[in-house]
């Protein structure tokens, strides 16, 4: 199943940047070599007037690059009238001029070392907006070798990987540009996370998409990145009823609940007859952003929880005194949620944890809820840090980004 991302969210596209061009000889320097032979006379004469042109009349020299390329031929040519030719490409904005110029001075094999890695990454940028993917893969495979730890060479070469279908090796290779950005000490992109996973979710990569969406809420995103991330999750995560119900709990303070399948969903866990204080609080959210109109069954429900709002509250504090039950406790904390009762519920979940509870991952979640619901924030990401498991930790990690951002 594809999750598409949506038009509205898609539209940061990717930086390519601009690259400093090598500084080579000119044809009237090489002449006064020993060996003048590097340079034609026909490439001399085309040269020079057009080097001048460019600089008062780029659209008239742009005209002259033909007659220009057909006496090209020796290594120094190539090198410098590719820098020529690219230069008058770049001033004119023809990407296909600077295409052309700057393969003829890869082709020369006379760049500089420590200009090499540059030059590939700009030919592989270049081609890849030519749709020219074969060759772009090999000028950035090459520029990844010179340049490691380049962001920039890793962003490119990921689109490239795109276009070929390789989407396992675009994701690992976003992947790395991250890791270089956090070497270097920069905060996490919500760029390349947001295009980890739109790769991932329009192509069926579910299991990827909900673990890029994960990251993408971690880079403390924009609002649109932050929704969509959110959407992707609630359809395609793996969580348990309980844990999608932590996830609601997540949108519903996070202000991320977007659609009205949410707000259904949402309904549908935390069940009037259990939670009255957290339907209640849900549907009237969801009537003022229009989310219920029509459905009768949130005015049934808003009914019935309503009804049911006094006396399971009054159950709950008398529950509250006399258990010890680890597992009645989690829920009594569970309920308490929904009312706002943050002390009171996290007095529960830590009897119940105290009494070892056997979901214990599940109680470390809600008692990390009810501490940020507090605004104990320090207290709840220890205690977020210390959930297990491959779903709930994860889900945890979201709450950690919400303490964050909530903290900040």
């Amino acid at each position: 199943m594809k999750r598409s991302i949506s038009r509205a969210a898609m539209a940061a596209v990717l930086a390519m940047g601009t690259v400093g061009m090598v500084s080579v000889a000119t044809p009237a320097v090489a002449a006064k070599k020993k060996s003048a032979g590097e340079f034609s006379k026909e490439f001399v004469g085309a040269y020079q007037p057009l080097a001048k042109q460019v600089e008062t009349d780029a659209a008239g020299a742009k005209a002259a690059v033909p007659a220009l390329a057909a006496t090209i031929a020796s290594a120094d040519e190539k090198l410098t009238g590719g820098q020529l030719i690219y230069n008058i490409g770049a001033k004119t904005q023809d990407i296909a001029m600077q295409y052309q110029g700057i393969k003829l001075m890869l082709d020369s094999g006379q760049l500089p070392a420590e200009s090499q890695g540059k030059v590939y990454l700009a030919a592989g940028q270049l081609g890849y907006n030519m749709k020219d993917y074969a060759a772009a893969g090999t000028y950035l495979e090459q520029a990844a070798t010179l340049m490691p730890n380049d962001p920039a060479v890793s962003d490119t070469l990921a689109e490239v990987y795109v276009q070929n279908q390789n989407f396992a090796k675009a994701l690992a290779t976003i992947d790395k540009g991250i890791a270089q950005r956090k070497a270097a000490g920069e905060a996490a992109s919500d760029v390349s996370a947001f295009r980890g996973l739109a790769i991932a979710a329009n192509n069926g990569l579910n299991d990827e998409a909900a673990k890029w969406a994960v990251r993408v809420i971690e880079s403390n995103p924009r609002a649109e990145y932050r929704t969509e991330a959110y959407k992707v999750l609630s359809a395609l995560s793996s969580y348990s009823k309980e844990e999608e119900l932590d996830l609601l709990r997540l949108m519903y303070r996070a202000d991320a609940l977007s659609d009205r399948r949410q707000y259904m969903a949402y309904l549908a866990a935390a069940d009037a007859r259990r939670r009255p204080a957290e339907v209640v609080a849900l549907v009237e959210k969801g009537n003022a952003a229009g989310m219920f109109s029509g459905s009768a069954l949130a005015a049934d429900e808003l009914k019935l929880a309503k009804s049911r709002y006094d006396q399971v509250l009054k159950e709950l504090n008398a529950d509250a005194k006399g258990t010890s039950d680890g597992a009645a406790a989690s829920a009594i904390g569970d309920v308490y949620l929904g009312y706002g009762k943050g002390a009171e519920a996290e007095a529960m979940y830590r009897k119940a944890i105290s009494a070892g509870v056997a979901d214990k991952d599940r109680a470390l979640t809600g008692l990390g809820i009810a501490l940020a619901d507090q605004g104990k924030f320090d207290e709840a990401k220890s205690t977020f840090e210390q959930v297990q498991g491959t779903t709930r930790s994860s889900l945890a990690r979201l709450w950690i980004a919400y303490v964050n951002d909530q903290a900040a």
